[in-house]
């Protein structure tokens, strides 16, 4: 495939991280590493790295020693499935295949979900996973593919994918939220000379900073981004 493994590290039982030198797009190399039987890969890029399993914060984080991580942002999610199976394949983040360092994680439904698919799948996008919230981060691979600027695909994002949904992204150099022209989804947001921190719930904000602080809830048809 054009790579070479220079080094690997087991994460656990199933779950391996590798580092490699290439000379193809990241679309080929992934899709031969998952041409392999049983392997899927989860984030393939210079900055990001998704890790995504069954089970509460806590237990996921101790398995994968997130203490250890060390990054300027990052995005997290712990979901009840409404709509799809219970498995690794449909848990967040969703890397943004085959888009370097992108990664969505997603609170809402998308009603055009089937027809966003299918057009995604028809320009050679493929998907891991049955949920709807993969489609976000395929259609901002797409679009990014074209030449729009990450801001640019979440504003267009937004007159293109219908439904109630608020969203949260990163690159390997910004972080970004959108939402609906509902807002029905909550998201609440403190903004600090020193941090910036999102969340659907402010006491999850609070419990890491331990100051007074102001938050707020950003506006319907709302797109932000900030860059390191």
């Amino acid at each position: 495939a054009g790579a070479e493994i220079l080094s690997t590290e087991d994460i656990n039982e199933y779950t391996f991280s590798a580092s490699l030198s290439y000379e193809v797009d990241l679309k080929r190399l992934a899709d031969y590493v998952e041409s392999v039987p049983r392997v899927e890969v989860l984030s393939l890029g210079h900055a990001l790295e998704i890790v995504k399993d069954l089970g509460d914060a806590k237990t996921v984080g101790s398995s994968y020693h997130l203490d250890d991580y060390f990054g300027s942002h990052g995005i997290g999610h712990v979901r009840m499935a409404t709509e799809s199976d219970v498995d690794i394949s449909n848990a967040h983040p969703y890397w943004a295949y085959p888009f370097s360092d992108v990664a969505v994680v997603h609170n809402g439904q998308l009603t055009n979900y089937h027809q966003w698919r299918r057009r995604l799948e028809a320009a050679g996008h493929r998907f891991a996973s049955d949920c709807d919230s993969e489609i976000i981060a395929v259609y901002l691979a797409e679009r990014m593919a074209r030449g729009d600027s990450l801001e640019d695909a979440m504003r267009r994002s937004l007159e293109e994918l219908d439904g109630v949904f608020t969203y949260i992204c990163v690159s390997e150099d910004a972080l970004g939220m959108a939402k609906d022209e509902l807002a029905a989804k909550p998201l609440v947001l403190y903004e600090g000379d020193d941090m910036v921190a999102l969340a659907s719930e402010e006491i999850a904000i609070r419990a890491v900073i331990d100051r007074e602080i102001e938050t707020y809830d950003p506006y319907e048809s709302q797109v932000m981004v900030w860059t390191r």
